[in-house]
């Protein structure tokens, strides 16, 4: 691997250029399902870059400074646009995605590892239904819903069982009502809300949720 730190000025500008991590326009990054996500990739010696296509491409570590030198490395389809990068963790933990249709799908990461170091895999998450969160995580975690009629449910991860399936459809966690959709996702912990357990439903999931209090935000 270079090390810019030898180079000299003419290198160095012609090393980052080079180097420089793929910028998309705003109007490509609104377009996406998301927006570009990035999580830690410590104790990690692949970089996983899924798309908007369902894919997820593998980078190895050693081959790039930056994490986000990753994007340089990765062959994308026409349209296709990077929504989510992480660590592989050692494909330790699950993956945990959202859709527009109510439902969350977590995903072992174990079912990511391949035993050759290929380059993409087909078939990452569902495409049934527009994506509308996707994070990799190590623990269970509550996690915050809501609708398109400002309906709220909040839920522990653990309540979904993890599946080697990568193209699970997910369990319904947001029934819909009078043409809802799932429009939101968060983390409890990223959420602002004055008495959080009012919007907990720890007995069942598939509920329409409670209506988000005035004072509160997400």
């Amino acid at each position: 691997m270079i090390n810019s730190d030898h180079l000299s000025e003419n290198e160095r500008e012609t090393f980052d250029e080079q180097n420089a991590p793929v910028k998309f326009s705003e109007k490509e990054l609104s377009e996406n399902p998301t927006p570009l996500k990035v999580s830690d990739d410590s104790n990690s010696t692949e970089i996983l870059v899924f798309t908007s296509h369902q894919n997820v491409c593998k980078v190895q570590k050693k081959e790039i400074h930056d994490k986000f030198q990753a994007l340089q490395k990765i062959d994308l389809e026409e349209g296709e646009k990077p929504i989510y990068l992480t660590g592989e963790k050692n494909y330790a933990g699950f993956l945990i995605v959202a859709f527009e249709n109510g439902k969350i799908a977590k995903i072992s990461m174990d079912s990511y590892k391949t035993e050759f170091k290929r380059k993409k895999l087909k078939n990452a998450y569902n495409g049934d239904s527009k994506l509308i969160f996707i994070e990799r995580f190590s623990n269970d975690v509550d996690l915050v819903t809501l609708s398109s009629i400002k309906k709220v449910v909040l839920f522990n991860s653990s309540q979904i069982n993890a599946v080697g399936s990568r193209t699970a459809m997910g369990v319904q966690v947001m029934k819909e009502k009078n043409g809802s959709i799932m429009v939101k996702v968060k983390k409890a912990a990223q959420t602002k809300l004055t008495d959080p357990e009012y919007y907990r439903k720890s007995d069942t999931l598939n509920v329409v949720g409670y209506y988000l209090k005035p004072d509160d935000e997400l």
